[in-house]
């Protein structure tokens, strides 16, 4: 720890002095790592340093990829600096290991600043994520059908729509016949 004193105090940057720590100490697999790489994403934050945090809380990610916050940090802070491709890797990752409702968060939380391509998306695998289940409530998965039909329809995107109603129909044929009763009764 002398190098890091050294260094450190070389440095007038307290948010990098607390990542090179955090460095040091990961290097000898010391547990105290991620204190020192938060407490630098939080230095970052503050000094409006956005693209500095996101490295820091990419990395956390990497460490404790079962640390939820860190999960949504990270997209908070995607969502601030306007990286909707980011954000919807991470959804994405977040269906695939069966987070749904956390997934869900995510997009209501970060759908202003998505394309509705890529919403949709999200959508439809958080769509095909429920199916999976028995146990999951047809209202749970009416209501994402019905946020994907309305957002289709602010949009006007008719080739999108046609092209999502064949993916539900894909799916499950009762869930289509209702998305299209949906549709019916809403399109203006």
């Amino acid at each position: 720890m002398g190098v890091y004193r050294l260094l450190s105090h070389s440095l007038s940057d307290d948010a990098l002095a607390s990542q090179l720590k955090g460095d040091l100490l990961l290097c000898f697999n010391d547990e105290k790592a991620v204190e020192k790489y938060l407490e630098a994403a939080n230095l970052y934050t503050k000094s409006q340093k956005m693209i500095e945090a996101i490295a820091i809380y990419e990395h956390l990610v990497f460490l404790e990829p079962d640390q939820d916050q860190h999960i949504v940090t990270l997209l908070n802070l995607y969502k601030k600096i306007n990286m909707p491709f980011k954000i919807v890797y991470h959804i994405d990752r977040l269906i695939r290991d069966d987070k749904l409702d956390m997934a869900l968060q995510a997009i209501d939380n970060s759908a202003s600043v998505m394309k509705c391509e890529d919403l949709i998306h999200l959508r439809k695998s958080i769509i095909c994520g429920l199916l999976a289940f028995d146990d999951i409530p047809e209202e749970k998965v009416m209501g994402q059908i019905k946020r994907a039909i309305d957002e289709l329809l602010s949009v006007n995107d008719e080739l999108l729509l046609q092209k999502f109603l064949s993916e539900i129909k894909n799916m499950n044929s009762n869930y289509y016949k209702k998305t299209c009763d949906y549709l019916s009764k809403n399109a203006k």
